[in-house]
């Protein structure tokens, strides 16, 4: 094997190799966007997304948005459930898939304005959206539609600079190949 073949060989493995072996971190960032009967809230969500890869226990949301202009900060988070028994306290949970969900983000613990989404069951026979006035009023709640929901993992730098590390050593190596 020539060497410049060797070389490049060489470091195209040890690239794969620290891009596959780099640690992965539990914590991540989600894009989240719902669209209620009255507009459409996005927002980052910061989380911890679980082993089963779908269950995501959030710790904050942030750059929140309603139609499209900026929206009331949320700074807590929690149980939907322990909310409506009375506390802005618990685990908030959203999901990947949209099913699971115990999540209610507020701007003060009394909620005078925030979100939330509950899972059908819990409390109430269907799954439910409900929100205050900087996010739509839907205050008496309206049915969660599955369709209109979305959260999704936002590519870690780390990650997105291997993938170019290994594209690139990949190219390298391409037209070295061509040149011998």
């Amino acid at each position: 094997m020539p060497l410049k073949s060797s070389l490049c060989y060489s470091v195209a493995l040890a690239t794969v190799a620290t891009a596959t072996l780099a640690p992965v971190a539990s914590a991540a960032t989600f894009n989240f966007s719902y669209t209620s009967s009255l507009g459409t809230i996005t927002a980052t969500v910061d989380g911890t997304l679980q082993p089963d890869n779908n269950t995501v226990f959030v710790s904050s949301i942030s750059n929140t948005t309603f139609n499209g202009s900026p929206a009331p900060a949320l700074p807590l988070t929690g149980s939907f459930v322990a909310f409506v028994s009375g506390s802005l306290t618990g685990q908030a949970v959203l999901s990947l898939d949209g099913s699971g969900l115990d999540f209610i983000a507020c701007n003060t613990t009394n909620c005078n304005d925030g979100f939330g989404f509950l899972t059908a069951g819990i409390i109430f026979p269907v799954d439910l959206f409900a929100s205050g006035a900087g996010y739509g009023s839907v205050s008496v709640g309206e049915p969660f539609v599955l369709a209109n929901y979305s959260l999704t993992t936002v590519p870690e730098p780390a990650t997105v600079l291997g993938l170019l590390s290994v594209a690139g050593v990949g190219l390298l190596c391409k037209g070295r190949k061509l040149e011998g």
